[in-house]
């Protein structure tokens, strides 16, 4: 059912329609000069409404919509970080647009927020967040909720990114910090264990401590990384970061010769305790543990400082600085990205494009010496 109102120069419509429990709802528009225009307009809409359906989200506030897209399309499928990512953006939104329809969210608006946010934060987070936004855009033009793309052309502004240059070790500190971890890795001190594990995959913390013995090949000195566990909430097991980060990677003999012992150690303590490792967990320790990124970080920082280390780092640096021996020692891009499991190469490029120019002035004189040759 339609109506017509208004009179000269400020005529409207109110389209009535129902939802999926029944609910009657209307959709209204003022401000058309002629009363055809308003007609016409309405006209739209009944042909949306029988040929398409509308959607219980066309009256939705901005901040509501993106809450149930990323509930829907996000929360949940990947991993715990991931999940909060989501619905800090929720947030943000929220505070920022308050009660305005998503329909009536216009591109000054939109650049404004972003704008405001990039004036505290990384332009890489910016760039993240109206990814996400432009991301759920695409379904709202897909389910005729919208007719325009706010995000198109947005300019994206934020401070300058963390120097890549202070995330990772340099090889022979890896080298010294890989050696006194193994020294000390064992049952008891689990957090040295992951130490040496983080530096000779640049798994993920995640990753790592959601490793359980059957995502081991002894035999094959391979390791399968299909899941994750959420350490902050102790919630259980997850999913990978993405799709791509589900993979079996080779491991050194040393590594895999280090894991057997530990799995005869915890297996003979175990027994002795009466404890029973049901979910098969790699890096538990004597106490029935898993540590957290905190523990592990603080036996790192421990490390650092009887090493001297010129950079300090975090446990998610040893993930780069696995990453950054590879690409110095000329391991091509493409089996950087698989081994750390990238959604794709560019983000690994992104992430090492120091390392990469570093090494260009090395590619350029072997190419020359290629040609000198031939």
């Amino acid at each position: 059912m339609t109506q017509i109102t208004g009179k000269t120069g400020n005529y409207g419509y109110r389209v009535y329609y129902r939802d999926s429990n029944g609910k009657r709802h209307s959709i209204n528009k003022k401000g058309f000069k002629r009363k055809s225009d308003a007609v016409a307009a309405a006209a739209e809409i009944e042909n949306k409404k029988y040929n398409y359906g509308i959607s219980d989200l066309e009256t939705a506030t901005f901040g509501d919509y993106f809450e149930q897209w990323s509930n829907t399309y996000k929360i949940g499928r990947f991993s715990t970080s991931t999940d909060e990512k989501y619905k800090y953006a929720t947030k943000l939104i929220k505070e920022k647009f308050g009660n305005t329809p998503l329909k009536k969210v216009t591109k000054i608006q939109y650049q404004q927020f972003l704008d405001n946010y990039g004036s505290t934060h990384t332009k890489d987070s910016t760039s993240r967040i109206n990814g996400y936004i432009r991301a759920s855009l695409q379904d709202a033009l897909d389910e005729k909720i919208i007719t325009r793309d706010f995000t198109r052309n947005a300019v994206l502004s934020g401070g300058a990114n963390k120097d890549p240059d202070l995330k990772f070790l340099e090889t022979e500190e890896a080298s010294q910090l890989k050696k006194l971890a193994y020294e000390r890795a064992s049952v008891y001190d689990i957090s040295s264990a992951i130490i040496v594990f983080a530096i000779s995959t640049g798994a993920r913390f995640a990753e790592i401590i959601g490793m359980t013995y059957d995502c081991i090949d002894f035999e094959n000195r391979t390791i399968t990384i299909n899941k994750t566990y959420d350490y902050k909430t102790r919630s259980g097991f997850g999913p990978t970061k993405n799709k791509q980060s589900m993979r079996t990677i080779p491991v050194d003999a040393e590594l895999i010769k280090f894991l057997k012992k530990l799995q005869l150690q915890q297996r003979s303590l175990f027994l002795k305790q009466g404890f029973k490792n049901k979910h098969n967990f790699v890096f538990i320790n004597n106490r029935y543990n898993i540590p957290s990124d905190n523990a592990a970080n603080k036996v790192l920082i421990n490390y650092e400082r009887k090493l001297k280390t010129k950079n300090k780092i975090t446990m998610h640096g040893l993930r780069h600085t696995h990453a950054s021996i590879l690409i110095a020692k000329g391991i091509s891009l493409d089996y950087v990205s698989e081994r750390l499991g990238h959604s794709s190469t560019a983000i690994t490029i992104k992430t090492y494009v120091h390392l990469l120019q570093d090494t260009r002035k090395e590619n350029e004189d072997r190419t020359v010496r290629l040609m000198n040759d031939l």
